[in-house]
C-alpha cells in the first residue's frame, strides 16, 4: 500500500508540473479595458444677441464640455477664431457666413485634429432666398487619453418644418429632410474610421416626432431602426427639464451605437444647460470611451 501511495503522489506531482508548464506557455488573459471620459455639447447661440451676451453663452457652454457644436455663430467667426486661439481650443468654421454658422470647437488639451470637412446640403427656399443654405460640418479628432478617433458632426436644420411631429408641406421641409438623410449617411461613412457624435439644433421636437413617426424626420431616420444606428440623449435617458427651446426638445446630441460586443464608446448621461442668454438651452452629454 505504501508503494502505491508513493507512486500516486509522484504521478500527481508530475501532472501538476505539466499543467503549470502549459499554462506558462499560453498567452496571458487580457486585462479589463480601461475607460476614460469626456463631455460633448450643443448650443444654438441666437445670432441677434449682443456681443456681451454671446460671450456669456460661449463661455458657459465651454466651461461644461470638451467638444462643442455651435449654431448661428456665423457673424462672429473672426471673434471665435481669436477666442479659440486665446483659450486653447480648436475651431472649425469654414467658408462664408452660412457655412461657418455651424462651428465646431474642441479643447486642444484633449483632442488633436486629424481631418475636417463641410458638405453643402441645399438651399432652404431656393438659391439666395431666406432662410439661407444648410451645411453639415464635421471634424475628425484623435482623443488623446484613449488614442481613439472621434468624428463630431454638427448641423442646424431650418425652423418651421413641423407641427406636433407632422411635416409642413414647404420647400424648407424638403431641405431639412435631405439634411437629416445626409447626417445619417455621414455618420455611416465616418463610423468606419472610429467613433461618431452628431449634434445640433434640428428643429423637430423629440417626443412629437417619436409619437407621429414621420418617415423622413430624425426619429425614423436615426433612431427607430435596429442597431447599429444613431441614438440620442433623449432616447437613452429621457427628456429632462422643460425643453431646450421653449417647451420643445429640439437640440440633440447623438452617438453611433453599435452592437454591444463592438461598442467602444458609450453615452452615460446628459444634462440640459440653462441660464443662457440665447433662446435655446444647451445640451451636454457625458461619454466614456475605451482606451
Amino acid at each position: 500500500m505504501r508503494t502505491t501511495t508513493d507512486w500516486s503522489a509522484r504521478a500527481l506531482g508530475a501532472l501538476a508540473g505539466a499543467v503549470a508548464l502549459v499554462a506558462a506557455l499560453l498567452p496571458a488573459a487580457p486585462a479589463a479595458a480601461a475607460s476614460v471620459g469626456f463631455k460633448a455639447a450643443t448650443l444654438n447661440i441666437y445670432y441677434g444677441l449682443s456681443q456681451a451676451d454671446f460671450v456669456h453663452d460661449l463661455n458657459l457652454i465651454a466651461s461644461k464640455a470638451d467638444l462643442v457644436g455651435l449654431n448661428e455663430v456665423d457673424a462672429r467667426k473672426a471673434f471665435l477664431a481669436n477666442w479659440a486661439a486665446d483659450n486653447g481650443w480648436w475651431l472649425y468654421a469654414p467658408g462664408g457666413t452660412n457655412q461657418a454658422g455651424e462651428a465646431l470647437i474642441a479643447k486642444k488639451s484633449m483632442f488633436d485634429v486629424l481631418d475636417k470637412g463641410s458638405i453643402f446640403v441645399c438651399d432652404t427656399n431656393g438659391p439666395g432666398e431666406v432662410p439661407p443654405a444648410r451645411y453639415n460640418n464635421w471634424v475628425k479628432y484623435r482623443h488623446k487619453a484613449s488614442g481613439r478617433n472621434v468624428t463630431h458632426v454638427n448641423a442646424h436644420a431650418v425652423a418651421g418644418i413641423e407641427t406636433a411631429g407632422r411635416p409642413a408641406d414647404l420647400p424648407r421641409t424638403r431641405c431639412a429632410e435631405a439634411q437629416f438623410q445626409g447626417l445619417k449617411e455621414l455618420a455611416v461613412d465616418k463610423q468606419d474610421e472610429g467613433q461618431v457624435i452628431v449634434s445640433g439644433d434640428l428643429n423637430v421636437d423629440f417626443s412629437a416626432d417619436r409619437s407621429f413617426g414621420y418617415a423622413k424626420f430624425p426619429w425614423q431616420v436615426f433612431e427607430a431602426n435596429e442597431l447599429p444606428n444613431l441614438r440620442s440623449n433623449y432616447n437613452l435617458y429621457g427628456e429632462k427639464g422643460t425643453g431646450t427651446h421653449g417647451n420643445r426638445h429640439i437640440d440633440y446630441v447623438y452617438f453611433w451605437k453599435r452592437l454591444p460586443e463592438h461598442q467602444l464608446m458609450w453615452m452615460t448621461d446628459y444634462d440640459i444647460v440653462g441660464g443662457t442668454r440665447s433662446d435655446h438651452n444647451g445640451v451636454v452629454a457625458t461619454f466614456s470611451i475605451q482606451s
